[in-house]
Parts: C-alpha cells; sequence; structure tokens
C-alpha cells in the first residue's frame, strides 16, 4: 500500500481522475440492477422445499386478487341486490384494463351446465365399479323403472324441469347420480354460495369478485399499478355506493404493501441512522472535513458494492439494502480508526503504515463472516453476503487509496470533551469487581446454555410480512371461510396423459389407504382406463341387464313421454357410438380443473389431489413411497417443518463456519492459539447468552434475523480484536493504551448500536425482528468484550497482582490437567480403595506391608518416566542399589522430589511435614506406607524411626526443611544427621536438579523440561575422615559437597537449549511479531549454542552486546552465565521498552546507553 501511495501522491492528477473515473463507472452500473422486494427471497430453496413451494404457489393461487363487497356499517346488512349492483359497477371499471387476467364477477352458469351435459352425455366412461354395484341393486328392487318414471312425471312440472332434463334424458333411471355428485369434488370450499350468478359467502354479507395478476405475485413494480388501478376504482364504487365498505387482498397486493413498508422503513433508518452519526461524529471530531471524508468512505463502499453485485446479477433485494444500515455502523469503523490514527501520528505516510494491518485483519475477518452467508440456499441471503463484503472492501479500499492522499491532520480535540470516553470510561470494570462478578457469570453463562440449547424457529412467513390492518382483516375473513389447510397428493408426468396415468396409479394406492380424494378422479381418463370402462359397461347391460331399455320404453310410454325423450340413454346403452377417444376430448373439464388441479408447464405437467386435514400422512406416505419419483405427499405442515429444519441447518451452518472462519483468522492473526481463545471466548460466551435470553423472552428467529451470528461474528471479533491488542500493548511495554482502545471500541460501539438501531424504528416485521435480535446480540457481544479478555488475559500473565514467570499456555493447562486428572483417578479409583481393603482384609504382616510398598514404588516409577513434557533422568555412577538402609538425604525443589525418591526403592519412607500427614487426598496411603510426620520433633518418633532402619528401611530426609523458591540449595538443618548418628546408619546423598524448573513452589503448572536426579557415594558411618566427626561437623560438609556437586550439575546441564523455552515465555503475550522473531532467531541459530556454550565464554566478568534489539542472545547468556555481568545496548525505543518491561530479567543483565559503554 506505501508504493502505491508514494506514487498517487507525486500524482494528485491521476488519482482525482482515477477516483471519479470508477464513481462514474460504479453509476452507471448501479442503474442498470433490478431492485425487487420479494420477502420470500430469504426462504431457503433446496429441492425438496422447491418441489413444496411450486405446488403450494401454482395450486393455491398466489397470483389471485379477491375485491370483497360489505357493509360499511357492521350492524346492519345490505341486501344482496345491492352489493351485485356494485360488483357489477366496480367490474366494468376493471373489464378494460390489461393489468389484470381472468376478472370473474359473475358465476359463468352456462360454462358449468355445459360441463355437466358433457359428463351426462360420457357417463359410461367416468363411471367406477362402486357406481355399478350402486345401480345394480337399484334395478334389482320391484317395479324400481316404473317408480322412476313416475318421478320424473313430477320433476317434469318443476320450474326447473329444463335443467333436470339436461341431465335426465341420460340417465332417466337415476342410476348413475353419485357420478354427477363427485363433480361437487371440483368445489374446493362450501363456505361460499351463488346467488344470481354472483360469489358470496356462505352467511351472504359480503360478495366477491376476483382476478389474476398478469405478473405473479414477485414482481411488485407492474403489481403497484394493478394496486393503483384498485384504489381509484374502490375509490369510485365507494363514492358512488357509501353504505358499503369494498377492499381487496391478495398476495400480489400484500408484496406491494410489502414493498412499499420497506422503502419507506429503510429510508427513514437510514436517515435516522445518517443524522446520528453524523451527531456523534461532529461531536467527537468538530472537523467539517472529516465527517465528509467519513461519509465519502461510506458511499464509495455502498457504490462498489452494487456495482460489484450489478456485474454478476441482474436483480437485488431491497430488503438487503435495508440492511444497508447496519453494515454502515460496521465499514464507518474503518475511516473512523485511520482518521482517529493520523491525529495520533502526524505523518500520514506512517500512520498508513502502522494501521494497513490492523485494518486488514478486521476487515478480513468481517468479510469472511458475511461471505459465509454465499453458501446459504436463500437468494436474499446470498445478496446479503455479497453486498455486505462489498461494502466493507470497497470503503477499506478508500480508506487505504484515496484517504491518506487528502485527509490532513489537526490538532487532537481533549478527550474529556467527548461523550464516548465518560461512556468507555463507565463500561470498565475495576479489579474487585472483575473478580467478584465472575461467579455470576459463570453460573448465568451455564443457566443461558441450557435455555439456548431450546432456540425456536419461527416459519410462519406471516410473521415478517407486512399487512395493514384492514388487509390483516380481510385475510381473516377470507381464511375463515376456507377450509383447512389439506393434504396434497400430487402426480406428475411429462406431458399430460402420462401424468394422468400416474394419477390413475395413484388414485389406486389411496384407495388402499382409504382416503377422501377431491381431484379430477375418473373424468379425464386416459385411453386405457377408457377401453376398461366401455368393457364393463357393456358387460353390465348386455349381460346383467339385457332387459332394461325395453321396460324403460314401456314405462315412459305409459307416463307419457315420447319415445325420443331418451334416446341418448338408448344410445349409450347399445354402446354402438362409444369409442376410445383421445385425452384432448375431455378438453371442457380439463380447462375448468386447469391451475386448480391440473398444471401445465414447459417440462412437466403436475396433477394435485386434495385430502383431508385429517388424513394420516404417514401412512399415505408410507402407501406411496415406493413410487416417489412419479408423485408425492405433502401438507402446509410439510412446508412449515422443513422451513424450520432450513432455518435450523442455515443456524448451524452460520454459528459454526462464521465462527470458524473468525477464529481460523485470529489464530492467524495473534499467532497463539490462546490469544485466539481469548478473543473468541466473549463471542462465544455471547451467542449462549443470546440464545438463551431468547427463549426467555420468547424471542424467535426468522428467516431474516438468522443473520444475527454474522453481525456477531463479523462486527464482534473487531471489538475482542481491539481488546486483545491493547492488553498485549500493556504486557509488552508496561504502557497504559488499554483505555485508549476501550475509547475506540466505546466510539464504535455507538455508532454501531446507532446502525443497527435505526431499524428498530421499523413499521416492517421483518426488519424490526432483525433490530430487536441484533441490538440484544451487539450489546451482549460489547459487554463481554469489555469484561472476559482483560479477565482471562490477567489470569493467563498475572498471579497475585504479581507477573507469572511463566504465563499459562495451553499445552502447560492440558498437560497439567491432564496430570492432575490421572493422579485424581488413579487415587481414587485405585489407590484409596485398594489401600482400604488391603488392610482391613487379613491381618497386617511384614511381608504384606512390603508388598504394598513394592505397589508405590512401581506406580512412582511409572509415572516419572509419564510425566506430560517431562523428561526424567537418573545418574547412579557409583551403583548404588539401597539393598542396605540408610539416611537419604536429598535437596528439596519440587512435589515430585518425593515421587522421585519412591522410584529408587520399594523400601523408602519419608518425614513428612504436618500438611502432608493431614492432606485427605492421600492421608490414607502415606499413614498405610508409614511415613512420619516430622512437625512435633524427630525425637518423638525415634523409636519408630529405628524400628523402621531395622526392617531395613532407609529414612528420606530434606535437610533444607521445604522447597527452594531460588533454584539454589539453602542452608541445611542437622535433623537428618543427628538421626543418622543416632541410628548409626550410613548417609546416602540424593541431588536433584530441574525439578524447580519442572513444578516450582509457586506454581501448580507443569513446565517442560528435565529432571536430573545424581545419586553420590554412599557416606559410611564409620568414614569420619571424609565427612568429619560428629552430626554437626557432617551437616556443614555434606552441605558443601552438595553446592559443589549441584554448581557442576549446573553447569553441565543449564546451556542454552536448557534455557531456551524458559526465554520464548519471556516473550509470549507479547505480540505475535515480537514472538515470530524470538523463535526465528533462535531456530535459525540454533539457540546460539555454538557461542554461548563455547567454553572461552565460562568465568568472564562482563560482556557487552551492542545493537541487541529485543534481546534474546543477551538475555539467555545471561541465565546460562549467572557469574558474568551482560551489559546490552538497544537501538529501537520499542525494543528497549518491551525488553526493559520484562518482570524477570535475571540479575546480571543490564540496559545501558551507547555512550555509557
Amino acid at each position: 500500500m506505501l508504493y502505491i501511495y508514494q506514487y498517487l501522491n507525486r500524482h494528485r492528477l491521476t488519482a482525482g481522475t482515477l477516483f471519479f473515473g470508477l464513481c462514474a463507472v460504479f453509476v452507471f452500473l448501479a442503474t442498470r440492477i433490478h431492485y425487487e422486494e420479494d420477502i420470500a427471497k430469504f426462504l431457503p430453496h433446496d429441492a425438496e422445499m422447491q418441489q413444496y413451494q411450486e405446488v403450494y404457489e401454482q395450486f393455491a393461487q398466489q397470483d389471485r386478487i379477491a375485491v370483497l363487497f360489505t357493509s360499511r356499517d357492521t350492524n346492519r346488512q345490505v341486501s344482496a341486490e345491492r352489493l351485485e349492483e356494485a360488483m357489477e359497477n366496480m367490474g366494468g371499471y376493471l373489464a378494460s384494463s390489461a393489468l389484470i387476467t381472468r376478472l370473474q364477477v359473475e358465476v359463468d352458469e352456462a360454462g358449468m351446465m355445459n360441463i355437466v351435459d358433457f359428463v351426462s352425455r360420457n357417463l359410461p366412461r367416468f363411471l367406477t365399479p362402486q357406481d355399478y354395484r350402486h345401480a345394480d341393486s337399484l334395478l334389482k328392487q320391484p317395479g324400481y323403472v316404473a317408480q322412476q318414471m313416475l318421478e320424473n312425471k313430477k320433476l317434469m312440472m318443476l320450474p326447473t324441469a329444463g335443467v333436470t332434463m339436461q341431465t335426465m334424458r341420460h340417465d332417466p333411471l337415476h342410476l348413475f347420480t353419485p357420478a354427477l355428485k363427485r363433480m361437487q369434488q371440483f368445489q374446493l370450499s362450501s363456505s361460499f354460495q351463488i346467488m344470481d350468478g354472483y360469489l358470496f359467502t356462505a352467511d351472504g354479507r359480503t360478495g366477491l369478485i376476483t382476478m389474476n395478476s398478469r405478473f405473479g405475485p414477485s414482481e411488485t413494480q407492474r403489481n403497484a399499478e394493478i394496486a393503483e388501478l384498485l384504489q381509484d376504482a374502490i375509490q369510485k364504487t365507494e363514492k358512488q355506493y357509501r353504505d358499503i365498505r369494498v377492499s381487496a387482498i391478495g398476495a400480489p397486493l400484500i408484496a406491494v404493501t410489502n414493498a412499499q413498508q420497506i422503502k419507506t422503513d429503510a429510508l427513514i433508518a437510514l436517515a435516522i441512522a445518517s443524522v446520528l452519526i453524523l451527531a456523534i461524529l461532529i461531536w467527537y471530531y468538530r472537523r467539517l472535513s472529516y465527517i465528509l471524508w467519513i461519509g465519502a468512505s461510506v458511499g464509495f463502499g455502498c457504490l462498489f458494492a452494487i456495482a460489484g453485485m450489478a456485474l454478476f446479477q441482474d436483480e437485488v433485494s431491497i430488503i438487503v439494502l435495508g440492511i444497508g444500515s447496519v453494515i454502515i455502523g460496521i465499514a464507518v469503523n474503518y475511516p473512523l480508526h485511520f482518521l482517529d490514527h493520523i491525529r495520533e501520528v502526524s505523518d500520514r505516510k506512517t500512520a498508513l503504515k502502522e494501521m494497513v494491518s490492523p485494518l486488514l485483519i478486521g476487515n478480513i475477518t468481517t468479510v469472511a463472516a458475511f461471505l459465509c452467508l454465499v453458501w446459504l440456499e436463500a437468494k436474499a441471503m446470498r445478496d446479503l453476503g455479497v453486498f455486505g463484503s462489498l461494502v466493507l472492501v470497497g470503503t477499506l479500499l478508500f480508506v487505504l487509496v484515496f484517504l491518506p492522499l487528502y485527509a490532513r491532520s489537526y490538532k487532537k480535540v481533549p478527550k474529556s470533551t467527548a461523550l464516548p470516553v465518560s461512556l468507555s470510561s463507565r463500561l470498565h470494570f475495576p479489579c474487585a469487581l472483575t473478580r467478584c462478578a465472575f461467579p455470576v457469570v459463570a453460573i448465568l453463562t451455564l443457566v443461558l446454555g441450557y435455555f439456548s440449547l431450546q432456540t425456536s424457529f419461527d416459519s410462519d412467513l406471516s410473521h415478517i410480512n407486512y399487512m395493514t390492518p384492514e388487509q390483516r382483516s380481510d385475510m381473516q375473513l377470507l381464511t375463515s371461510s376456507m377450509p383447512a389447510s389439506p393434504v396434497y397428493v400430487v402426480a406428475t408426468g411429462k406431458d399430460l396423459e402420462a401424468a394422468l396415468r400416474n394419477n390413475e396409479e395413484l388414485l389406486k394406492q389411496l384407495s388402499v389407504a382409504d382416503s377422501t380424494v377431491k381431484g379430477i378422479g375418473s373424468f379425464a381418463p386416459t385411453p386405457e382406463k377408457q377401453r376398461a370402462a366401455l368393457q364393463r359397461w357393456r358387460y353390465f347391460w348386455q349381460s346383467i341387464h339385457p332387459d332394461v331399455i325395453s321396460e324403460v320404453r314401456h314405462a315412459a310410454m305409459s307416463q307419457g313421454f315420447t319415445k325420443d325423450t331418451f334416446a341418448p340413454f338408448y344410445a349409450n346403452v347399445q354402446g354402438d357410438s362409444l369409442t376410445v377417444q383421445p385425452v384432448s376430448y375431455f378438453k371442457p373439464i380439463l380447462q375448468l380443473l386447469e391451475g386448480t388441479y391440473i398444471r401445465h408447464q414447459s417440462e412437466k405437467v403436475t396433477i394435485v389431489n386434495y385430502l383431508p386435514s385429517t388424513a394420516n400422512e404417514s401412512q399415505l406416505r408410507q402407501v406411496i413411497g415406493e413410487h416417489k419419483d412419479n408423485y408425492f405427499v405433502f401438507s402446509a405442515k410439510d412446508v412449515s417443518s422443513q422451513l424450520v429444519r432450513s432455518l435450523n441447518d442455515s443456524f448451524n451452518y452460520i454459528g459454526f463456519v462464521c465462527g470458524f472462519v473468525v477464529f481460523f483468522f485470529l489464530w492467524l492473526s495473534f499467532g497463539k492459539i490462546e490469544l485466539s481463545l481469548l478473543s473468541f471466548l466473549p463471542l462465544a460466551v455471547s451467542w449462549l447468552w443470546i440464545l438463551g435470553l431468547m427463549h426467555i423472552f420468547d424471542i424467535h428467529f426468522n428467516i431474516v434475523n438468522i443473520i444475527l451470528a454474522t453481525f456477531i461474528f463479523g462486527q464482534g471479533d473487531d471489538y475482542t480484536i481491539f481488546m486483545t491488542e491493547g492488553l498485549l500493548y500493556e504486557h509488552a511495554t508496561g504502557k497504559k493504551r488499554l483505555a485508549s482502545y476501550r475509547h475506540s471500541i466505546a466510539i464504535s460501539a455507538i455508532l454501531m448500536f446507532i446502525g443497527i438501531g435505526s431499524l428498530i424504528v421499523a413499521r416492517h416485521p421483518a426488519l424490526r425482528s432483525l433490530a430487536l435480535v441484533t441490538i440484544l446480540g451487539m450489546t451482549t457481544v460489547v459487554l463481554m468484550a469489555y469484561y472476559l479478555p482483560p479477565l482471562v488475559f490477567k489470569w493467563l500473565t498475572m498471579k497475585k497482582g504479581v507477573p507469572r514467570e511463566v504465563p499459562l499456555t495451553l499445552k502447560r493447562l492440558v498437560r497439567s490437567v491432564w496430570a492432575l486428572l490421572f493422579y485424581l483417578f488413579m487415587m481414587f479409583i485405585f489407590v484409596l480403595p485398594f489401600t482400604w481393603l488391603y488392610f482391613h482384609i487379613g491381618s497386617t504382616t511384614e511381608r504384606k506391608r512390603l508388598r504394598y510398598h513394592r505397589l508405590l514404588y512401581a506406580m512412582a516409577r511409572f509415572i516419572v518416566n509419564k510425566i506430560p513434557g517431562v523428561k526424567f533422568r537418573l545418574e547412579n555412577a557409583g551403583g548404588e542399589q539401597f539393598d542396605r538402609p540408610a539416611i537419604i538425604t536429598c535437596n528439596h525443589q519440587s512435589h515430585f522430589d518425593t515421587l522421585c525418591l519412591m522410584a529408587l526403592h520399594p523400601k523408602i519412607i519419608f518425614l513428612t511435614n504436618q500438611w502432608a500427614w493431614n492432606n485427605p487426598l492421600y492421608r490414607s496411603v502415606i499413614h498405610h506406607a508409614e511415613f512420619i510426620p516430622a512437625s512435633d520433633g524427630m525425637e518423638a518418633h525415634l523409636d519408630e524411626l529405628r524400628s523402621l532402619f531395622q526392617r531395613g528401611y532407609s529414612i528420606c530426609v530434606f535437610p533444607e526443611g521445604t522447597r527452594t523458591v531460588d533454584h539454589r540449595i539453602h542452608r541445611f538443618h542437622k535433623g537428618a544427621f543427628y538421626l543418622a548418628e543416632q541410628l548409626d546408619a550410613d548417609i546416602v546423598p540424593v541431588v536433584i536438579h530441574g525439578m524447580d524448573h519442572v513444578l516450582p513452589k509457586n506454581d501448580f503448572m507443569l513446565r517442560e523440561g528435565i529432571m536430573t536426579m545424581r545419586i553420590l557415594k554412599r557416606i559410611m558411618s564409620t568414614d569420619t575422615a571424609t565427612m568429619g566427626n560428629g552430626y554437626r561437623e557432617r551437616t556443614r560438609n555434606i552441605h558443601q559437597l552438595y553446592l559443589e556437586t549441584y554448581k557442576k550439575m549446573r553447569a553441565q546441564y543449564e546451556d542454552a537449549h536448557y534455557y531456551a523455552a524458559y526465554l520464548k515465555y519471556q516473550y509470549l503475550y507479547k505480540g505475535a511479531g515480537v514472538e515470530r522473531r524470538c523463535h526465528r532467531l533462535l531456530q535459525r541459530n540454533n539457540c546460539y549454542s555454538d557461542f554461548i556454550d563455547a567454553p572461552e565464554e565460562r568465568g568472564l566478568k562482563t560482556r557487552l552486546f551492542r545493537h541487541a534489539g529485543q534481546c534474546e542472545l543477551p538475555y539467555l547468556y545471561a541465565l546460562v552465565h549467572t557469574e558474568t555481568q551482560v551489559m546490552v545496548t538497544i537501538d529501537d525505543p520499542d525494543d528497549e521498552a518491551l525488553v526493559v518491561h520484562m518482570a524477570y530479567l535475571p540479575n546480571n543483565f543490564q540496559i545501558i546507553k551507547e555512550e555509557e559503554q
């Protein structure tokens, strides 16, 4: 970026031309994209969901519009004639419009009669075996033919005789009336009635006219024209009929209302966000130029995003742009941080150099989180992912390329005058409050984590659709008049005949399930089915009832009917004119059923059958499951459950994938998994809190606010990064910068909350739900970002207010916890139960005690060689076998000392302090192992010790009495040597090294290292020449022996490689660059061992290191050569601040100025 800056800074005209040229291109591309407002674009569309959705939209007639006419005064009813007049009047207004199709003011009764006539003429093709059984039972009744002719004569005297004769001529005996009644199934609802040719609700209070949008429900721009047309016609009708209320309802009109409300809410939200953000920025910067630069940065980013989307697609959801107010709250951080920095660093080139890395890291993590949406199944969610990513990328490009060229540095306004400072200081948690609040936070996290497991999803799209009160009332009226949502059983085929054939097979399966079906039934038979039907027809009349024609003619003549009155019936019975017809022959019926039961598409034909909502869906699926390629079954409940399942999958995807991506980039930027976990912890805890609080307050996820996870992981990680960077800076240099970082987070959070909070004023439930859930989520994230990182970081680096000598790491924690759990498991599962049983069953003998000691010896040997990250080394040059009892003395460094000594021989017992003797964890073990408490004086237990000694047990004593804390051997107490004198026992000196580096006295976490135990030559009780006579003299001499031996061991083992791990710990958590440089230098130079461990370097009084940088070499040199005074000069002030602030610099390490050397 510096090269680009330098070039454009020298060629300002080129930079200006480039900027305005890009803006012109972006504006041109932005004007070519189409903006649509379909909320359904947020629905996931997998294969199964798409299949259900297509059928549901096609047969639910989503493009249908109904106009309702009812009394304006709800207390009185307008006459049907008055309503019909108004309906006819409005139909006249709409008839000439080209925007609508299939306008139905009156029901086509003539067309219905033509259908009845067609069915009557073709009855033989539509009859089922049940129809024949019914007809046969009637014909077997004595006198049935004569009785029916008498009834026919009576019917002809009624006013409806003309209509009755139309069907009577084809079925004078009314044998096949059930077949005609089956046509009633074409009417899906019985909640409507036809009065004088007009459609009314069942109660007759509301009249309806219907029409279809020519453009479908999603073309809101064209449907808006229909809405205007209807509104104009409604106003004219209501003006003419003042006692009638007219309203229109339908999916296209609801979509228009949604689109208009979204546009209004988006504009209001953007306006509120812009005004409030502008007010905050003016308060904070008090420079108009800075405000304009921030606006230009975000504006460039938005243009960049829309233009980028225009290159790859033709349309974008306006809802996505409405959510842009949220993204503005995020994008504004980039120019904000840069402008803040150039007020601190006046040189723009230097400011750019220092800001490139943090801005890029924050941008990459946020963009990566938004790009996770690209792989979701909902198109609008993918658009949001791309749009959000491009806005952030475009804003950052402007900030890094153009802003450094023109933005000027001004004197910084004192912080005391800025509003966010007081807020950031109030959000600072004092140490005492932090410690006290931790149990509360932990308990709340566990409780809310439990509730988070019960996350619920709202699949009802009406809850995120906006409807006016009038529309909601009309929708309730229509839905109350409609039947319960049916079960859809669908058959498909490549053409109509194939679909009908599959549907016939499907109906056979449904008959097995004993289901009541509404559908085309047998009224559009395939040629195969016609052939079988006509064969049944001929067989019925010719073989079973051959005399019916003569009986009918005689009975008809007797009642006064002419001989030709029932000629169609006679012709059908004789069957000479009945032939198999192609599917197109049934066009009158197929046209009637098109759109309700049959749907033609470019590649297939779909036929749907409707079953009552009480149908057993599981049984239906089981029955037709073997032919799933040709047909399937589903219900509105399936669509809902499929949506919930898709939402759940999307939720899990966003949560896990966004979380993984953010965690990966945190790890990449910080270089330590511990810091990545520390930064990610507020996000994870916040996520549990959000889900738990949503469950408690009954807030549900839906297809829009599910993107909350993206905002949390995208923006939340910026806050945790800032907090972690501030903690690292303070830990590395000691300079107080965390307050400044808190201040940056506070101003950023305020702007973010304004950007998101502006949507809370939206009336559209989709936008308002997004604002509500996101405000809840981001509030939690900000609080956790302020609270958790300092708390955890202090635990990693501090102990009781003092810096840890070796900071905690994940590896140390895992190894320590593993070792502790293994120890506890062995103690509670095996050792303690075994000890109790072993000594409570049977008598306690010497052999039994020895076997117990052998068990402890075997366990100790196993454990000391399996300590994670630790190597155990035993040196026994004298070949000591411990076959004769002795007093074993040993310097004391760690809890591991006893364990290592127990691994020398089974017959060793120890003098312990009071704490160990009474420790409930292993008290039973040491009591049965015959250890002796030394707290009440050795003389009190002299007889016991003498007895143990005589039984062949060596007695181990730590002459120092306590563990060392400074890696030195301290003064010996005389007790061990007094005891040796009293028992006339030999002394076996054992010198240990490295235990205090692996597990020091003041630390309970394991470190990597090597533990060495050296067994010295046995000192005989009779050897007074070497170690002197009397226990006092022996104490001094043996102490000197230890000092000399330990010094040799340190010189032998404490080389550059030995201290390399310790040195790395000193550069830990002080910035990824600092740590990487330390590791790189040690690896490249083999820990400087060729220089540090060279023989000529030993014994020097001083050693000077010039231009030492981070001082890895002199630091390591000072650790190895403790007797040499190490002096260094450091050129870089940052390096000097880093080294000076190191809490555990060796005493022989000194920083000097160049002129002091």
